[in-house]
């Protein structure tokens, strides 16, 4: 009687050091990964937070039947913005531009130049930065 009851017991040990050793193995990986997200995402807000653009000028140039675009964008916040990820907007289309400078910093003033646009009237641009931060101005072409 006294055996079987040390050998139940120790089977049942055993079998909770297993499963304890099993789960522990994908538990703290996963809650690694979750840490790494949570550090991630508050880095982003962070960023957005600290991300401000305003558009403060266009001058439009005639180009035969198309025109082209001088936009002067100020980054007023305080983050330096890579400008091979910024997107120019022109009425909702993603257009294609050249950036005065590969990083904004700062209160610095950049200009943008998008050449070759089409239609008249009022067009609407907006400039949007990497992590959505964006700001939009119109112009009539």
């Amino acid at each position: 009687m006294g055996f079987s009851i040390s050998a139940s017991t120790a089977i049942i040990g055993v079998a909770i050091l297993m499963t304890l050793e099993v789960s522990m193995g994908t538990v703290i990986p996963v809650l690694t990964d979750l840490d790494e997200s949570y550090d991630d995402m508050r880095q982003r807000t962070l960023d957005e937070l600290q991300t401000s653009i305003v558009i403060s000028n266009i001058t439009v140039q005639a180009n035969a039947s198309l025109h082209d675009l001088s936009i002067k964008v100020d980054n007023t916040g305080s983050t330096v913005i890579d400008s091979n990820y910024v997107h120019v907007l022109i009425d909702g289309v993603l257009s294609s531009f050249t950036s005065s400078e590969s990083y904004w910093f700062p209160e610095q003033l950049v200009t943008l130049s998008v050449y070759g646009v089409s239609g008249s009237g009022s067009k609407i641009v907006k400039v949007v930065t990497n992590n959505g931060i964006s700001d939009y101005k119109s112009y009539i072409a």
